[in-house]
């Protein structure tokens, strides 16, 4: 096909689970020749940090039977199993299939959509955005090697950014070798002695795959895991679903009354023999528009005194890992410390770190010989350093959301400029989502929003493609 007729252009930046979904999506419903470039500056494509472990401890958070990449099509994933040999017969609705595995899917979404594509043809970047420039009608994509090419769409498939280093006084640590500001960096577990000791600042599903990836290459010495509250995230249970009991226009508009319909109702499902995961679960379908009605004092209300227990009730982890966690509390290979780190002092053999207990003036130190920060990603884009995002700030393409935990954007996805016009031009999903959504991290989520950006993108590229090929 001559490639003069690929004239209307979309760029997508980033290849995770959110960019891979949307050129997934472009391609199988493209009704008019379109030209997808996707970027992604790591080598792999299709897995993002997520999917892109090389651990086989790292499990799925939800079972293979709600793991589908097709809202419509929910038995999706299933079927893409039963073509493996080596999983056919041990896969089960049920199952909680290794991270790896959902991430060669995801590939495979991807590859079948390119090949059966009528109109859509997808060109792979290896490379990293840096720039964008406004040039009437389209963008300008600038990057990393000084090269450019010209977009009329543009989406931010981020995906999640590297956490902040924790508060202290005395920051010199954080350029020490001993220390690991990104959990996912391919040396955070290398070069550690079996025995050795090692820190871990978090305690939510981060933290619990490092723990876990850490039993996995065999390591023997202490964990120590520490966070302000000291709390796991709970594990997975297989109940049956729980009838709703609040909606939109019945649930109360403050934390504190919403809270208390929630917590009344979890000790009735109780006392009548159901679990307080069920009644969790029949909020989900009504959990972003019960974050959207909370007046924004609310809402920060919420992050403030709330977020912490939401977190470790609703984002599970598989009961396999869940196991595993238990057996080393058990055996004292891990040790949660409810805290803030004070200090730390290291020297040629390790790093002392002074941790002040919750809620009292007493300080603990433990010994480690190494510390690894998941304590979960940064989500304040005024903080961000990362070249694109400094060009979008200066140029006053972007906005914070009202509570910083992401983008300001439209309820199509399109983002938000410093005056609040709505972008033309540039879109997102996932977790720059979360101050609109808050629920916008999750495969369930995600995939939703893949696919209704899509559409949105043909439906406004369509008048465009019109006007040049009539």
């Amino acid at each position: 096909m001559n490639k003069d007729i690929f004239r209307t252009t979309i760029a997508i930046i980033g290849a995770g689970f959110s960019g891979t979904l949307v050129a997934a999506h472009l391609l199988k419903n493209a009704t008019f020749p379109i030209e997808i470039k996707i970027i992604e500056r790591k080598s792999v494509m299709g897995k993002g940090v997520a999917y892109g472990t090389k651990y086989e401890s790292h499990l799925l958070n939800v079972p293979a039977g709600k793991m589908s990449a097709f809202p419509d099509d929910p038995e999706h994933f299933l079927r893409w199993i039963k073509t493996r040999p080596d999983l056919a017969e041990i896969v089960k609705p049920d199952t909680f299939v290794p991270r790896k595995i959902y991430g060669e899917y995801i590939q495979t979404v991807l590859k079948e959509a390119e090949a059966t594509s009528q109109y859509g043809r997808l060109e792979r970047i290896k490379n990293e955005a840096i720039a964008i420039q406004a040039d009437r009608d389209r963008v300008i994509v600038c990057l990393s090697t000084g090269e450019k090419f010209p977009a009329h769409k543009i989406v931010l498939a981020l995906g999640n950014f590297p956490p902040s280093d924790p508060p202290i006084a005395d920051r010199s640590f954080y350029t020490s070798l001993r220390y690991i500001s990104y959990p996912w960096s391919p040396h955070a577990l290398t070069d550690i002695e079996p025995n050795d000791a090692v820190l871990l600042i978090g305690s939510g599903l981060t933290m619990l795959d490092l723990a876990v990836a850490l039993t996995e290459q065999g390591h023997q010495g202490e964990i120590h895991v520490v966070s302000r509250h000291g709390l796991l995230p709970h594990p997975h249970k297989f109940t049956k679903p729980y009838p709703a009991f609040l909606s939109s226009e019945t649930a109360p508009k403050t934390i504190r009354s919403l809270f208390r319909v929630v917590r009344r109702e979890v000790k009735n499902a109780i006392a009548q023999g159901d679990d307080w995961r069920a009644v969790l679960d029949s909020l989900r379908p009504i959990t972003q528009q019960l974050w959207q009605q909370l007046p924004l004092d609310e809402q920060r209300r919420f992050l403030r005194h709330v977020r912490i227990y939401w977190e470790v009730h609703r984002h599970r982890v598989s009961p396999g890992v869940a196991e595993k966690v238990a057996t080393m509390l058990n055996s004292g290979q891990m040790r949660v410390h409810a805290g803030r780190i004070q200090a730390y002092e290291e020297d040629a053999d390790g790093v002392n770190v002074a941790i002040r207990k919750r809620q009292t003036t007493d300080t603990e130190v433990v010994r480690v010989g190494r510390v690894i920060n998941c304590t979960g990603t940064e989500c304040d884009y005024r903080k961000f350093q990362h070249p694109l995002i400094q060009n979008l700030r200066s140029q006053g393409l972007i906005r914070s959301d009202a509570l910083a935990i992401g983008l300001d954007v439209a309820p199509n996805g399109a983002l938000l400029d410093v005056d609040g016009v709505v972008s033309q031009n540039l879109y997102t999903l996932g977790p720059p989502r979360q101050g609109r959504l808050w629920e916008t991290t999750a495969v369930p989520e995600i995939r939703v929003q893949a696919a209704t950006l899509a559409k949105e993108l043909m439906q406004t590229l369509s008048f465009h493609s019109s006007f040049l090929h009539n």
